[in-house]
């Protein structure tokens, strides 16, 4: 986990500063190496575009809202030459929100390609973070930190010994999470 997430922070980082710089070399370098990390890069970009749209749109985000994001995206990305399909953007934008885990119909960004879905969720984060004035880096850093977290987490009514769970407790309590020293590099 430690591996991945410092892969997929440090690619993620790199493809969001490209998207905001319009340096096509660095942001499909950083596409290509996400693409390795599937499901785990787009859950770390789901909840950063989560958080940036929280952060831009604070008393709660409208279909309007998302259709400028997705308006925004696309005419920044094309000023610079990158192709993005409009589908992945939504894909993207519905996906952080969480629409598509609700309906259960994850079937529409299935059957678009995993480089699009990735340099899409790339250059959503970098126009809402350039739009919203923000440094993209702590979104990053917050992200991978809560999946480590929920990941790592364990309920401690579910085991059998108490005592076993005060000194689990107290054991996690001590240790330093390794995924916030991997991610603090980029800081």
């Amino acid at each position: 986990m430690v591996a991945d997430a410092r892969e997929i922070a440090t690619a993620s980082d790199q493809g969001i500063s490209a998207a905001r710089s319009h340096d096509r070399e660095h942001f499909d370098d950083a596409v290509a190496q996400l693409e390795k990390h599937g499901d785990a890069a787009r859950a770390v970009h789901a909840y950063v575009i989560r958080e940036l749209l929280e952060t831009s749109f604070q008393d709660g985000v409208s279909g309007d809202d998302v259709s400028d994001v997705l308006t925004r995206t696309v005419d920044t990305a094309a000023q610079w030459d990158v192709s993005v399909p409009p589908d992945s953007v939504v894909a993207v934008l519905i996906g952080a929100l969480g629409v598509s885990e609700r309906r259960g119909d994850d079937a529409a960004a299935a059957a678009i390609p995993l480089a699009a879905i990735i340099g899409a969720a790339m250059l959503v984060a970098a126009e809402m973070a350039t739009d919203a004035a923000v440094d993209h880096v702590p979104y990053l850093v917050r992200a991978v930190d809560e999946i480590h977290r929920a990941q790592t987490h364990r309920d401690p009514l579910t085991q059998n010994d108490s005592r076993r769970s005060a000194r689990s407790a107290d054991a996690r309590s001590r240790v330093v999470n390794p995924v916030r020293v991997v991610i603090a590099g980029l800081r």
